[in-house]
């Protein structure tokens, strides 16, 4: 995974470089070639790159579109590099470059705040945390291939903090519902509604309108 982040990052660098080093025509009709503008690497991003994958080349064609456009329309290079690199992580849990933007897009708060509630708003993912998340859920047992259903019908999860939510939640999970992390209950009951990974109250009858991240409803 992180190496295709990282020949993500690399191919979208190469891109804003090279647009930024093309001759600029004057008004006389002469070009005149102007300094290639080196774009910030984002942090602990520069991995060892993957010479061959299809995801990367998605990714990389898809650098001008969406989140990302706007990003780097705002001057914004490394948020946009970031977002590009967390693309390809998703895409490689098997989503197209539509269906891993809209997870992104709806996990970091850029669309309606339904879930989020302004808890989250247009937040730019760290693709060290994308990757932790990913790897939380194949440690609590998700197989690799029922992740991309889990995040299809709540994206939300990727959003979810490790420490502060998602083990939480599946603490939760044994404690009150008898049944552990890595055993077949456990990842079926998970896989059917994976909202209670991200659930941070319970109304017990008292309603605060926030039923979808609520354990009552669960």
């Amino acid at each position: 995974m992180a190496a295709v982040a990282a020949s993500v990052m690399s191919g979208v660098v190469r891109g804003v470089t090279a647009s930024s080093a093309r001759p600029q025509r004057r008004s006389g009709g002469a070009s005149a070639p102007t300094p290639a503008t080196s774009a910030t690497p984002a942090r602990r991003l520069l991995r060892p790159s993957s010479s061959s994958s299809s995801v990367v080349a998605a990714a990389s064609a898809s650098a001008s579109t969406g989140v990302m456009e706007r990003l780097f329309a705002e001057d914004k290079m490394e948020e946009g590099m970031q977002w590009a690199a967390c693309k390809a992580l998703v895409m490689e849990l098997g989503f197209d470059d539509p269906g891993a933007e809209k997870v992104l897009v709806r996990a970091y708060g850029w669309g309606a705040q339904n879930y989020w509630r302004n808890e989250k708003a247009e937040e730019v993912p760290d693709v060290d945390e994308v990757e932790a998340r990913i790897d939380y859920l194949k440690a609590i047992g998700i197989p690799e291939e029922n992740i991309q259903k889990m995040l299809t019908k709540v994206p939300e999860v990727l959003g979810c903090d490790v420490a502060t939510r998602l083990e939480l939640n599946v603490a939760h999970i044994e404690k009150n519902y008898f049944m552990t992390r890595n055993t077949t209950g456990f990842v079926n009951y998970v896989l059917r509604v994976p909202q209670v990974l991200g659930n941070n109250l319970d109304c017990v009858g008292d309603c605060a309108g926030e039923c979808n991240r609520c354990w009552a409803r669960c």
